[in-house]
């Protein structure tokens, strides 16, 4: 059984994808760490397509909220400091110039009418019909804004006739109300589809040149994150879980889902890169009240010659003809990383699902499904397939799982589903079961599935490898060498990672100081082979031959907004033999506030590293009371 798992830090922290990002722009590295094909063309991924919209302009006059302001007139100053902000963000938006910023203070902000219905289309922020905005939190704060819903969602906007454009969302915490649902009451929903039962985080509905990262959505009904009928599509460095759960629309949690090209560029334009993703799970049957009785969108069954099915029976309609109606009474659907259903739409660029943990979904964790270009890389996915296969009895049998009739299928890693020309490198998957695919490829239909145009380097810790994929994933009797324990304790996986020891580089030491009567600046902490505080606000430096690497990343943490830094290897490819440095922000407190005291010792505040070495100022670590590991 897999109970545990650390090697899902050292892909995550190879952001071979990832350069440090600012507040206005961002540049992304390609396919194994070489600047990517747009460095070519001159454009910076993350700079929105707008001349007139430069860091100047976005930082002439930014508005300032908070659950402390008010929402009146700028004239009188309100909105234009932080001692005179607006009340909600949605004043600020709406009153918003052009190449607007909104910072956004601690505290919550909450839907009007918060409380009052289960049927209401209030959102937190509505940005139908905006574009050249920023919606950040404040670099002050000393935790993070909350938004949060019991209606539609947290921040909705874009329409096929009004789609958003240059827009930036950061640093917000954004929460649903799934934890005060119970099962009862959502399968009493499920053919209303109110809006308490299906709210999302983010939804956009059309949109292009949008950037949403640094996040944490968890709780929403439906989707974390959402974006439908984009180009140019970023969604980043956000922390999604226990989403969609009580919806009773197959939802994932992370979609980008029948995109549009605005240009004919084919270059990567869309990306779902560094993500933590995890616990997102459909309780509900889906159900479509759009679907005719005798119309399935899977299978080859002609469901007009059941009768059974017009009747609306389960005894006598096949299950593939009961999809999405009264009558399902089963569960195949919820992703974690997933991108769907772009392959008539999206003509012109490619998608790239790169570094992403995945574990604990319903079905599978990273799926490329009816898309065609793209790259799936340095994933690392394992113990999806939370929605039972009833032949295997689960350890604890919860309320939505007693009534499934069928069982989900016997999949649980990554998926290319009918999707042509994509790459497949350095991903690692540990399925639930031994017999769940691990990689798999189908195509609608039963037809061959088409040829991968590349890939490599792939790892199978568990599972079954589909015969299209033999060539390109290797499969590990070691299980440690996935960062895998093995127990036979246990007659079922647990999802929550916990730390796996394993060996590690000898630490970057310090120098011996001239006077042993001053104190340093920056004290040592064992930190074992998980040195990286994912938990605590931080960003990522450069990289430097280890000879130096301590000096210069002790110098960028002087000179920066910094209480500590790491040093580890660095695994891209052409950084081969450097040593990465993260730096760890003085102004911003780790959250949960559990990553505030010994954050080294709880699991869940740390990913591993491999040759790694933490450093903190003696006034942190007394602070934080930073124990060695």
């Amino acid at each position: 059984m897999i109970l545990s798992r650390t090697s899902i830090a050292a892909l995550l922290l190879s952001l071979a994808s990832l350069q440090a990002v600012q507040s206005t722009t961002s540049s992304l590295r390609g396919a194994d760490g070489t600047t990517n094909e747009r460095a070519h063309h001159h454009r910076h991924l993350f700079e929105f397509d707008n001349p007139a919209c430069g860091d100047a302009e976005f930082s002439t006059q930014p508005f300032y909220v908070s659950p402390d302001g008010n929402n009146w007139s700028q004239e009188n100053g309100w909105g234009l400091s932080i001692e005179k902000p607006f009340k909600t963000i949605q004043h600020a938006v709406d009153n918003r110039n052009d190449c607007q910023t909104i910072y956004i203070m601690d505290g919550v902000y909450q839907n009007n009418y918060y409380g009052q219905s289960f049927n209401h289309n209030n959102k937190v922020v509505n940005l139908n019909g905006v574009s050249d905005l920023k919606l950040l939190a404040h670099p002050d704060v000393t935790s993070r804004p909350i938004l949060e819903f019991d209606g539609p969602g947290g921040i909705f906007g874009g329409s096929a006739s009004s789609p958003l454009k240059n827009i930036e969302i950061a640093g917000l915490e954004i929460r649903g109300p799934n934890a005060a649902i119970t099962y009862e009451e959502a399968m009493a929903d499920r053919e209303m589809k109110r809006s308490y039962f299906t709210g999302r985080g983010i939804a956009i509905w059309a949109g292009s040149y949008i950037y949403i990262h640094d996040l944490k959505v968890h709780h929403c009904p439906a989707s974390g994150i959402r974006v439908n009928k984009g180009d140019y599509i970023t969604i980043a460095d956000s922390e999604v879980y226990s989403n969609t759960w009580w919806s009773s629309s197959a939802e994932s949690a992370i979609v980008l889902a029948e995109s549009v090209s605005v240009d004919t560029n084919t270059w990567i334009k869309m990306r779902l890169t560094n993500n933590l993703v995890y616990d997102n799970i459909n309780k509900i049957p889906y159900y479509n009240p759009n679907y005719a009785w005798d119309y399935s969108p899977i299978g080859n069954e002609d469901c007009s010659s059941y009768s059974a099915c017009e009747q609306e029976l389960v005894e006598g309609c096949p299950w593939e003809c009961r999809y999405g109606k009264k009558t399902q009474d089963y569960i195949i659907d919820g992703m974690g990383v997933y991108v769907t259903r772009n392959s008539d739409t999206y003509l012109y660029g490619q998608m790239e699902l790169s570094d992403n943990v995945a574990y604990g979904n319903g079905i599978n964790g990273v799926v490329f499904h009816r898309t065609d270009r793209g790259v799936v890389k340095r994933n690392t996915v394992y113990d999806n397939g939370v929605v039972p296969r009833l032949e295997y009895e689960e350890a604890v049998m919860e309320d939505w799982m007693v009534n499934l009739s069928k069982s989900r299928q016997s999949y649980s890693g990554i998926v290319l589903n009918s999707a042509e020309e994509v790459k497949l490198w350095s991903n690692n998957v540990s399925a639930r079961y031994e017999t769940d695919y691990a990689f798999n490829t189908v195509e609608d239909g039963g037809a061959t599935p088409p040829p991968l145009s590349a890939g490599g380097n792939n790892r199978v810790c568990k599972g079954i490898v589909s015969p299209e994929l033999a060539s390109v994933v290797s499969e590990e009797t070691d299980a440690s060498v996935c960062g895998i324990v093995v127990s036979s304790s246990s007659p079922t996986a647990s999802p929550t990672p916990q730390p796996t020891p394993q060996p590690t580089k000898q630490p970057v030491t310090l120098e011996p100081t001239d006077s042993p009567t001053v104190a340093p600046k920056y004290i040592e902490i064992s930190c074992g082979n998980k040195c990286h505080l994912i938990q605590w606000p931080y960003k990522m430096g450069s990289s430097y031959v280890p000879s130096v690497a301590y000096e210069e990343c002790e110098y960028d943490c002087d000179n920066g907004d910094c209480k500590a830094f790491s040093l580890q290897d660095d695994t891209r490819s052409n950084f081969s033999g450097y040593k990465r440095c993260f730096l760890y922000k003085a102004s911003k407190e780790p959250s949960p506030e559990i990553c505030a005291n010994d954050p080294l010792s709880h699991p869940f505040c740390s990913y591993a590293t491999t040759g790694g070495s933490f450093f903190v100022t003696p006034a942190a670590k007394e602070q934080y009371n930073v124990q060695n590991m």
